[in-house]
């Protein structure tokens, strides 16, 4: 037998579709040739922006080129030439100042120190006599008050400093056998720090209502300064004043510190505690 006709045979000379068949088969041909990226459309898209910016940068550096140079000055302020300015107006000399005005403003000067030092004992503040003045050291009395006030307020800050730090480890207070009790504090003058001894003599009594010792008074307060540092200090006033009801007394202390033949003068407070038992620190 001959496989090869018999195949030849048996295979239809013509196929015939249906119209769904054919239909089938296009949209499958149709879909296995559809590429998976759209690339074509996005390349154009981009080359056309491309060539659009190319095309308007003439138009653009038209614009800029016509810009007045006077516009950009007139709606942002040279800061140069405002700094330079500044510098022009600080290094001008201050107008000449007859002799009249330096008085006149002399005179305010020690008025505006004498009213400083009221405010706080124990400033020194002092100021050139009006003939050894140079022409540079006259400002203004608004500017010279400024000036002074600026030093207080560093001084006292300075003062503050200086006594909490020597009151990190505070010494004990003593109680002699006569009765009269000793504490020490600190006073703070210009690069200076000077150890004051205060001594006085307590009365306490026991108060029912507080079940407890009390302040009832205080006398003989001195005070002194301590042997090993130089100078000499001198009590000229003092006043007491219970508070907390009786557990404590605030004294208030004016003196007199001379170093050198330079004195100043100093007001300060010192406050003493008594316990339930009667005990003074």
């Amino acid at each position: 037998m001959n496989i090869k006709k018999e195949l030849e045979k048996s295979i239809p000379t013509s196929i015939k579709l249906s119209e769904d068949d054919k239909a089938n088969i296009m949209a499958k041909l149709h879909q296995s040739h559809q590429p998976n990226y759209q690339w074509k459309p996005l390349m154009v898209s981009i080359l056309a922006v491309f060539l659009i910016g190319i095309s308007l940068l003439p138009t653009i550096q038209n614009v800029k080129d016509n810009i007045p140079p006077s516009a950009s000055s007139m709606a942002i302020p040279d800061e140069q030439e405002e700094s330079q300015l500044e510098d022009e107006l600080a290094k001008k000399p201050p107008p000449t100042l007859t002799d009249e005005v330096k008085k006149q403003y002399y005179e305010q000067y020690l008025k505006i120190i004498e009213e400083a030092m009221a405010l706080k004992s124990g400033l020194v503040i002092g100021v050139s006599p009006i003939d050894k003045f140079e022409d540079e050291y006259w400002i203004t009395p608004e500017e010279f008050e400024q000036d002074v006030h600026s030093w207080i307020e560093q001084h006292l800050i300075t003062e503050r400093k200086m006594n909490k730090m020597m009151l990190i480890n505070p010494e004990p207070v003593i109680t002699d056998n006569d009765g009269s009790t000793t504490k020490k504090t600190y006073l703070y003058f210009p690069d200076l720090i000077r150890t004051i001894e205060v001594t006085g003599d307590f009365e306490t009594q026991f108060s029912p209502s507080h079940n407890r010792q009390m302040f009832t008074s205080v006398q003989n307060i001195s005070t002194k300064l301590v042997k090993t540092q130089s100078g000499e200090w001198k009590q000229t006033s003092f006043k007491t004043d219970l508070i907390d009801g009786g557990r404590a007394i605030s004294i208030q202390i004016e003196g007199i510190y001379e170093l050198n033949n330079a004195q100043s003068e100093k007001r300060f407070t010192i406050e003493f505690y008594c316990d339930e038992n009667g005990n003074i620190s």
